[in-house]
């Protein structure tokens, strides 16, 4: 939806990270989830994906990748079975929705880096919620993670935890940072953040929360926006002719059809 800026931006060019694109003018593919075991990773690496979304955790200066909450003190995490995955290894259910495993064999940020080098580029989304310092440890903690990679121009830092994003935003203006909007609150701060700072035009938002009246604000603003998460094909259609710059879904199948739901210019 960046069809371009209804401000100029030219004062912050040198300094502000360019937005991923895809190309020919489809928008983004994003694998929801596909980081976050090795399993995944390896089916999503073979897949017409163009990045992988992880789920990150700060604990104790590491930074590990899940989507499970752990369930304090024990070394246990607890989730809702997600659409279109499999459990993980070590995963008992609890009834249809949830299952429990053991926090054992971790998944690091490092390693999931690693492993897709310059196969893939990846939406790194924070998760939990800190205190003070430890925000500001969890952004210098991704900073240095992603620069010891060399993968500045190929991850997007998102997440509806803010204090961390704006940390890393402020610190690393050239790595870019994507507000999670879902909720009545974190829209009306985004507008707010967009009126004030000419910088702030990237968000990651929940597709059923995308009215028109939304969608017309971002696109007036010049807005680059991801939407989560589209396994409905229609849907998926939908959004990107509406012109979305990512779509982000569980469905690898339906990702790698995107291209069909593209009209060339001139043939529309």
């Amino acid at each position: 939806m960046a069809r371009g800026q209804s401000r100029s931006t030219k004062g912050f060019a040198r300094q502000q990270a360019e937005p991923i694109h895809a190309p020919r003018g489809r928008p983004l593919r994003i694998a929801h989830a596909y980081g976050n075991t090795r399993a995944r990773l390896e089916v999503a690496v073979a897949s017409a994906a163009d990045l992988i979304e992880a789920d990150v955790w700060y604990r104790a200066g590491k930074l590990w990748v899940r989507h499970e909450a752990r369930m304090r003190p024990f070394p246990l995490l607890v989730d809702k079975r997600m659409r279109g995955h499999s459990l993980p290894l070590w995963s008992l259910p609890l009834g249809r929705r949830w299952y429990i495993r053991l926090d054992i064999n971790r998944l690091s940020l490092d390693e999931v880096l690693e492993t897709l080098a310059s196969a893939k580029g990846v939406l790194i989304d924070v998760k939990g919620s800190y205190r003070g310092q430890e925000n500001r440890e969890f952004a210098a903690a991704l900073i240095r993670t992603v620069r010891g990679h060399g993968a500045e121009s190929s991850i997007a830092i998102c997440g509806q935890y803010w204090p961390v994003l704006e940390d890393v935003w402020r610190e690393a203006p050239d790595l870019e940072v994507r507000y999670s909007v879902e909720r009545v609150f974190q829209w009306e701060k985004f507008m707010r953040l967009v009126g004030d700072d000419e910088r702030v035009r990237r968000v990651c938002i929940e597709h059923r929360f995308l009215n028109e009246e939304r969608a017309r604000f971002l696109t007036d603003q010049g807005v680059d926006v991801f939407c989560w998460t589209v396994d409905d094909p229609e849907e998926a259609r939908r959004l990107t002719a509406a012109g979305v710059d990512g779509i982000i879904s569980n469905d690898l199948d339906l990702l790698a059809e995107l291209d069909q739901a593209v009209i060339p210019a001139g043939e529309g």
